[in-house]
């Protein structure tokens, strides 16, 4: 129905997230993205000047932020160790 698209009733690829790699890996990827979201929202609070904290939507942007960038650290960690556990499989 939705073929025009290009989405057809195809095989699932189903790939669990960090499927191929260790459980202290795993733990140290998370705890390194904790330090990531902490060290990217004390570096904004510190440069935005304190005035402009008083906005409601000025405070919550560095944990906004922080967040965002701890993810995307995640989903390209978790990419790279996927990559080279099927690189090893090879």
């Amino acid at each position: 129905m939705l073929s025009w698209l290009g989405m057809t009733k195809g095989e699932k690829k189903g790939r669990q997230f960090f499927g191929s790699t260790q459980k202290r890996t795993v733990t140290l990827v998370l705890l390194t993205s904790l330090m990531v979201l902490f060290g990217v929202k004390s570096l904004l609070t510190s440069l935005i000047p304190v005035a402009y904290l008083a906005d409601s939507i000025i405070a919550v942007l560095p944990g906004t932020l922080g967040i965002l960038v701890a993810l995307v650290y995640v989903l390209i960690l978790e990419r790279l160790l996927e990559d080279k556990a099927d690189n090893k499989k090879l």
